[in-house]
């Protein structure tokens, strides 16, 4: 009887427990769920309340379980950031939500992660690298599974595609792809509605930049009407779209209906700060054409403000951006040192591999040599084209010429590799504003003003090292301090850009055709 009673108990105490396990497994799957649609739901509101965006962002990251949750917190953190003017901070958590991503496997956030980080370099310059990373981010988008979470991040990706073909002027073809962003996420609007706001903002810009203002106030319309559908008329995302409607009405003379669209602007709770200067210098021109001299100044001097509050922050955060970028190239290289450390092992114990490796690396030399020669032809070349003679411009045909003719000047001479050289720097010293200056170097030299500078600098240290044998004894860092860089690491990763090479390969490169010259000879 005793041992009935016994076993009864025993198998009791197992049901109550394997309920227990079950239920915690439930509550932790459900906690999982739980932040997940925290994090969903956050990624439209940050754009109407940053700072409760940032309490729950903190949540998320402070009671994570696992990398992927505090990824969760992290982007949100350099979004919000980013709304916020904290460029530095953004690029900071996004880097260290990337760094995070290094083992996992979900590719969901990976592509988020991506495409964000695509967009700051977009965003401050570094078009090169914007592309890499969002080519990245399109082949995790394939590997994702739920529907959902597809659409969201396959939009997303097509988004900041369009984007990078806005910056190109490439007005046509972006529509196209934003177009395709908005078809995939269209069916989601009412869960997803600040990105198929965004989506609809730049089809607005797109449109406007084609002079179809007809089409591009009905994007930003749309824009107007998905955000009210989500509560965020006032958020950041409908300043934008306000300050469009806003140029158009100036470029059809609707003076009091531009006037009331960029009052709306700054009606906006959250307004970023590119934005707010344009919001600014629009009704500065406004009040000057209408002759009222005090809203006119008062206007102008909240741009400049903010123009030169922005000019600032994306210095810096620029410099935090590339510097992030060359850490993540020196890990690889870390992880590539250690895989031909271990390689080495083996030549020396094979001789065999040995020599084979030896054979295949002296024909990537070659290759590469290669390629540098076909590089100092391409740098001979651009030297001959920007000796020829620029066409007058139709419009304005004396202002612009004249600016020209002093860059022309400005080329020939060394002042760009002033370390402290800046568009308003520049545009002071040439006695024209910073617009015209930014504008006659897009159109004419096919870049803009840091990559114009840099080119120079590039250019200019390149000359030198094939002119005066010294400079190829130089160290790196006075090559860059040279030119104008600020910091040897800086110099690196521009040259590169420029060259393909490091400044070590290409001086490598140089000596070794000197070499071979001299052998001819």
């Amino acid at each position: 009887m005793l041992t009935i009673f016994n076993a009864g108990m025993v198998f009791r105490v197992k049901i109550v427990l394997l309920f227990l396990l079950c239920f915690s497994g439930f509550v932790s799957a459900q906690s999982v769920a739980d932040k997940e649609a925290i994090f969903l739901e956050n990624l439209s509101n940050c754009y109407k309340d940053p700072d409760k965006g940032f309490k729950i962002a903190h949540y998320l990251l402070d009671n994570a379980d696992d990398n992927d949750e505090k990824v969760q917190g992290l982007y949100l953190i350099s979004e919000i950031s980013f709304l916020k003017d904290d460029y530095k901070q953004s690029v900071e958590s996004l880097f260290e939500a990337y760094r995070l991503l290094d083992k996992s496997n979900n590719s969901f956030l990976k592509t988020f992660v991506l495409t964000s980080i695509s967009s700051k370099c977009r965003f401050f310059g570094l078009t090169d690298k914007s592309d890499t990373y969002i080519q990245q981010a399109e082949e995790y988008s394939n590997l994702i599974s739920h529907t959902d979470k597809k659409a969201l991040a396959k939009a997303k990706v097509l988004y900041e595609k369009g984007q990078v073909l806005v910056s190109d002027k490439k007005f046509s073809e972006a529509i196209r792809v934003l177009s395709s962003s908005y078809t995939i996420i269209q069916p989601y609007k009412n869960k997803f509605y600040g990105t198929c706001a965004k989506i609809q903002c730049a089809l607005g810009k797109a449109y406007f930049n084609t002079s179809d203002y007809i089409g591009a106030k009905q994007h930003y319309q749309r824009t107007i009407d998905i955000l009210k559908i989500g509560g965020l008329e006032f958020s950041s995302i409908a300043a934008s779209a306000y300050n469009g409607i806003g140029e158009i009405a100036l470029k059809g003379a609707k003076t009091e209906d531009a006037k009331t669209a960029f009052e709306k602007v700054l009606s906006c709770k959250v307004i970023e700060t590119e934005v707010k200067a344009d919001t600014y210098y629009s009704l500065s021109q406004i009040y000057l054409k209408q002759g009222d001299d005090i809203k006119y100044k008062e206007n102008y001097k909240l741009y400049k403000a903010n123009f030169d509050a922005l000019s600032t922050l994306e210095r810096e955060a620029r410099n935090t951006l590339i510097a992030q970028i060359e850490k993540e190239h020196n890990v690889i290289l870390k992880k590539n040192q250690t895989r031909y450390t271990y390689l080495l092992v083996v030549i020396i114990c094979v001789f065999v591999v040995a020599f084979a490796v030896y054979f295949f690396y002296n024909k990537k030399l070659d290759k590469e040599y290669k390629k540098f020669e076909r590089l100092l032809v391409k740098i001979e070349k651009d030297r001959e084209e920007a000796k020829k003679e620029v066409k007058v411009l139709t419009i304005p045909e004396k202002t612009e010429q004249a600016i020209l003719d002093r860059l022309k000047e400005f080329e020939n001479g060394k002042e760009f590799a002033n370390p402290n050289m800046s568009v308003q720097f520049l545009s002071k010293k040439m006695k024209t504003n910073s617009k015209y200056l930014s504008e006659i170097i897009n159109k004419h030299k096919g870049k803009n003003f840091n990559a114009y500078i840099n080119d120079l600098r590039i250019d200019y240290i390149i000359d030198m090292m094939q002119t005066d044998p010294k400079f190829l004894n130089y160290k790196v860092s006075y090559l860059a301090e040279n030119c104008g860089f600020a910091s040897h690491s800086v110099f690196t990763v521009v040259f590169k850009s420029v060259t393909n090479l490091t400044p070590k390969q290409f001086i490598n490169f140089l000596k070794k055709k000197t070499e071979k010259e001299r052998e001819v000879v």
